[in-house]
């Protein structure tokens, strides 16, 4: 039978002790996002430095948020944001501090805006986009990533869209986790000359091949027609007060379009107020 004395028993585990926890670190450095968009389980990265020399956190090290409403934080330091907010994350390695803003943001959904209308012939516009929590409050501050998925119809940059082509293409916007994406139109609006027909009543626009629109738009409603010279088949006839006729010529055509003029006073003098001609996909 061995019998190890008590005061050396106690020298080895103190020596065991100290050989596995080692001498407390210089300095503690922790790392997080600016912003946690989502409740997604989160591992923040802390630096330990001993003497000039800085690794990884292989180390038991005690985490806390406060305030502890904000977010949950486990042993490991994984990090759970419960709502949107801010407060602070704190490790400490052998009583050796670093503390890091926590800034939650739990996006839930993204809104956004009608878009206005996309034409090569225009202005660039700028895109309204919002990111909402669940109970739909806006998070001013958190960015939102757009992107086009045909970026030679249409360009983006930042939360400015650009119609470069006639064409169809799609607008991503982004947060986090969630992201809304909607169809876009790009048109490009036409100014042929506009030809006096039948004494002034309709009035006759000249246009190649193609896919066009003619709209109209009134003060009030009135019965309208357009015809397509080269595609009768197109023919439209309606009465409101906005009017919008399509039509693909297979070669050189036009519309023929009642004389806003005419239709509204008698007036054959001619007259495109009111009258868009574009160039659709």
């Amino acid at each position: 039978m061995i019998v190890r004395s008590p005061v050396r028993a106690a020298l080895t585990l103190t020596a065991l002790a100290g050989c596995q926890a080692g001498p407390p670190p210089d300095l503690v450095r922790l790392e997080l996002p600016d912003q946690v968009l989502s409740a997604d389980p989160l591992k923040p990265t802390v630096h330990v430095r001993r003497g000039g020399t800085s690794k990884l956190l292989e180390e038991p090290a005690e985490f806390s948020v406060t305030p502890p409403e904000l977010a949950s934080v486990d042993k490991a330091g994984t990090i759970t944001c419960s709502s949107s907010g801010d407060g602070r994350v704190t490790v400490s390695v052998q009583g050796v501090k670093a503390e890091r803003k926590l800034a939650c943001r739990l996006v839930d959904r993204i809104e956004v805006g009608e878009l206005p209308l996309l034409d090569v012939s225009g202005s660039p516009v700028t895109l309204t986009a919002r990111a909402l929590t669940k109970a739909g409050k806006e998070l001013a501050d958190v960015a939102l990533v757009v992107a086009s998925q045909s970026p030679r119809v249409l360009a983006v940059t930042g939360m400015t869209l650009t119609p470069v082509a006639v064409g169809e293409t799609s607008i991503t916007v982004r947060a986090g986790t969630r992201e809304n994406k909607i169809r876009a139109r790009i048109v490009k609006s036409l100014t042929p000359e506009a030809l006096p027909l039948e004494g002034g009543r309709r009035i006759f626009f000249s246009l190649p091949d193609g896919k066009f629109e003619v709209e109209v738009t009134l003060p009030s409603e009135k019965a309208l027609s357009v015809e397509w010279r080269g595609a009768p088949y197109c023919a439209y006839k309606a009465t409101a007060s906005t009017h919008r006729a399509n039509c693909v010529l297979q070669g050189k055509g036009g519309a023929v379009v009642d004389n806003p003029a005419f239709l509204l006073t008698g007036s054959t003098e001619v007259s495109r107020q009111g009258v868009s001609i574009r160039q659709v996909p």
